[in-house]
């Protein structure tokens, strides 16, 4: 019972999910009909247009074609015609010849019937015939050829005229002077007269209105600007002789009689600095040139005279750019210059140098200065850069070489320039690498470090800080003690022992006789560098890891330094510090 029960149950429950569900369907069923039917719709339409215009641009292109094709064999054919119209005209007179010929000839076997007399008459009507027809057949011809003859003689024409030299005549103080292109050269002919006149005043003639008139010359027949102001000096009232003159940068210096002496100096001055490299070009920077013309007698110097200009000094400065590991002796010694004399040319040179600073190595430069340019191709290193890995198991600030690395090489094609001797430029035109870099590989910690720095206070040591670096010695000279010192002066015996105040990694080792001279610069992490300078000798090499007490080099007086001391700095983040706050003022003993 219970049975048919939950049965009956169970079929009222299907009915009644059938019949809700059923109007769903049936609707989910016609969306999807009517999007089927309009895509088709769509697609059908899409296909039967396509299948129209392709239909209609085959008929056009076809049609296209064919109006071509006629229009092209159109004007074939009229181009054909008109060939032979004009072929059958210049054939006539031909045809009427030969017509003419055959007519006489019948003519006169008539009128050999009638007697000599007719035939005489009849000869006589020939040639005038003959003759108008010769007549005529000469003007179709002329028809013909008289316009070639026109357009060669048209050519001929433009070419002469084309290549004719046009100049301006000038007609001065009553006297034809030269030819020149332009209006504006006889006024640079004038402004060269005027420079010539130095020593005393011009004497100008009557008329000094200058008149043009247009004519045509040969190229030849062209006057310089030179030369019509030879012809301007030579109608003025002044005395005048024919001489060379100096001009530099277009400021007239007077004229000699001989140049030769002149010449032979200014090529010694340029020889001077030739290497006889097939490359080099070597000229003046200024404009130098020896005229030769008219001057006055007035503007005659001595040769001796004139020698003097040319090898004097001017007022100007003469400077050197600061490079890495310049110092002011070695500026000295670059520069063929005396240590006293860069010194008072440079007050404070000793105490501040930077890299890119200009120094100044006189205050006269050459009145005529050489430049030589040069293409240079020398080999340069490429320097290698460093691959850095990381390793826990050491403390911040060590840093180990695992595999050097190796410096490339290229090929480098340089344009340079020299000016009395000193590099101005350098245009890199061109390298090639010949071998390339290897990256060095450097392990570096990144513990954190377990020491603590602190200051010591003036006791001469302290807990757990850095230590007194030097086995002895005694404070010289402490920080600022002078301006621009930026540590503590340790005085000691030449080879005390220089020990490292802390554990750190050895960042610098370098071995140069300028500035801090030999000296070690040691990494502790965390931003804190100590310094070591002016050392007799080295005992650490770059990226050696060193313990705090570790021989690190010995005293010595390298580098700008007066007696041995070891010059010691402490700097943190940047900043230098002052040692004695961390290592005292006295040695305290090992």
């Amino acid at each position: 019972m219970e049975n048919s029960q939950n049965a009956g149950k169970k079929a009222q429950a299907n009915q009644k999910y059938t019949a809700h569900s059923r109007p769903l369907k049936g609707a989910a069923w016609n969306a999807v009909t009517e999007a089927y039917r309009f895509c088709y719709y769509t697609g059908i339409q899409l296909i039967r247009y396509f299948k129209r215009y392709k239909k209609r641009l085959f008929r056009f292109a076809v049609q296209t074609r064919l109006r071509l094709q006629l229009k092209l064999k159109k004007r074939m054919t009229l181009v054909g015609r008109k060939f032979r119209f004009s072929l059958r005209d210049a054939m006539r007179p031909y045809r009427q010849v030969q017509r003419l010929r055959q007519n006489q000839q019948e003519r006169l076997m008539m009128a050999e019937e009638f007697g000599p007399k007719a035939v005489r008459k009849e000869k006589n009507r020939i040639w005038w015939e003959s003759l108008r027809l010769v007549g005529k057949t000469l003007g179709t011809v002329f028809n013909y050829v008289a316009p070639v003859i026109s357009f060669i003689i048209l050519v001929g024409l433009i070419h002469q005229n084309t290549n004719l030299q046009f100049a301006l005549e000038v007609e001065y103080n009553d006297k034809i002077i030269g030819y020149i292109a332009k209006e504006s050269d006889f006024d640079e002919s004038e402004k060269i007269m005027q420079s010539r006149i130095v020593y005393e005043e011009y004497q100008p003639p009557l008329d000094t209105v200058p008149k043009y008139t247009l004519k045509v010359i040969d190229e030849e027949e062209l006057s310089s600007v030179n030369e019509i102001a030879d012809e301007l000096i030579a109608a003025s009232g002044n005395e005048i002789t024919e001489a060379s003159g100096l001009y530099v940068d277009g400021v007239f210096y007077g004229a000699v009689e001989n140049a030769a002496p002149i010449r032979s100096l200014l090529d010694g001055m340029l020889d001077e600095y030739r290497t006889g490299d097939e490359n080099e070009r070597v000229d003046f920077v200024q404009d130098v040139q020896l005229s030769k013309g008219l001057y006055l007698l007035s503007s005659l110097v001595e040769p001796e005279e004139m020698e003097a200009i040319l090898t004097s000094e001017v007022e100007g400065e003469v400077t050197y750019t600061v490079e890495a590991g310049d110092a002011p002796t070695l500026i000295s010694q670059k520069m063929d210059i005396p240590y006293s004399q860069l010194k008072a040319l440079n007050p404070g040179i000793e105490e501040s140098l930077l890299v890119g600073q200009k120094v100044l190595i006189s205050n006269q430069v050459n009145f005529l200065t050489v430049k030589r340019m040069v293409t240079e191709v020398y080999e340069e290193d490429i320097p290698f850069g460093t691959e850095q890995v990381v390793d826990a198991n050491y403390a911040k600030g060590y840093q180990a070489i695992r595999s050097s690395g190796v410096l490339g090489k290229r090929l480098v094609t340089a344009d340079v320039v020299y000016v009395d001797g000193m590099e101005t430029d350098r245009t890199e035109v061109d390298s090639v690498v010949l071998k390339e870099p290897v990256d060095q590989v450097m392990t570096v910690g990144t513990a954190e470090p377990i020491q603590v720095l602190s200051t010591g206070g003036s006791t001469g040591s302290n807990s757990g800080g850095f230590i007194w670096p030097v086995d002895g010695g005694y404070l010289s000279c402490g920080i600022n003690g002078y301006w621009g010192h930026t540590g503590m002066d340790i005085a000691a015996p030449r080879g005390t022992v220089i020990r490292a105040a802390a554990s750190g990694t050895v960042v610098k080792a370098v071995r140069q006789y300028y500035a801090y001279g030999i000296h070690v610069k040691i990494s502790h992490g965390n931003g804190i560098y100590t310094l070591y300078a002016h050392m007799s000798q080295l005992a650490v090499s770059y990226g050696d890891y060193v313990q705090q007490g570790q021989i690190i080099g010995y005293v010595g007086q390298t580098g700008n330094a007066y007696g041995n001391h070891c010059h010691f700095e402490i700097i943190i983040n940047g900043r230098f510090m002052d040692p004695a706050k961390y290592i005292g003022t006295y040695y305290p003993g090992r």
